[in-house]
């Protein structure tokens, strides 16, 4: 999935146009904090996004992902962009996933299990939406027991 991730060439149109479908969701208008990510480049850019005072982007510490406010931003030793290592706590929120493919609910990540760890620790504070490419949607893949399902699926095909 990576490698057609890397070569499909509508990322920018559907992009803006995911951008667009999440600031006019009531999830977005409604959320007093917002979970988001920094997107790779297999990943929708939401970067337009990432200005909003609610947002809180994660950073992985102690092999535990944490959210920051913080806009002063390191590599991490994975070789990710993230955030200065400064925890702000919240008591609900929308959190944005990025996936690589999703099959109704379930997504598929890169591998870390970050996601589904946190998700499944904070169910009950959290409303959970994956921001996918059309090319996203699949079937090739069965969840797995630690897979965690999401509330909702952004994505440029609905």
């Amino acid at each position: 999935m990576l490698s057609i991730l890397r070569a499909y060439d509508r990322k920018e149109e559907e992009s803006k146009k995911l951008c667009m479908m999440i600031k006019n969701s009531s999830l977005w208008k409604n959320a007093d904090t917002i979970l988001a990510f920094i997107p790779l480049s297999t990943e929708p850019d939401i970067s337009p996004l990432l200005n909003d005072e609610r947002i809180l982007l994660p950073y992985i510490e102690n092999d535990e992902m944490r959210f920051s406010a913080s806009r002063n931003f390191k590599r991490s030793e994975l070789g990710f962009l993230e955030p200065e290592h400064t925890e702000k706590n919240y008591e609900k929120a929308l959190m944005l996933v990025p996936l690589l493919a999703f099959n109704g609910f379930y997504r598929l990540g890169r591998g870390g299990g970050y996601y589904d760890r946190y998700i499944s620790e904070n169910r009950s504070r959290l409303v959970t939406a994956g921001v996918a490419f059309s090319i996203s949607e699949c079937c090739d893949f069965i969840p797995e027991d630690h897979d965690e399902k999401l509330d909702y699926i952004f994505s440029a095909s609905r």
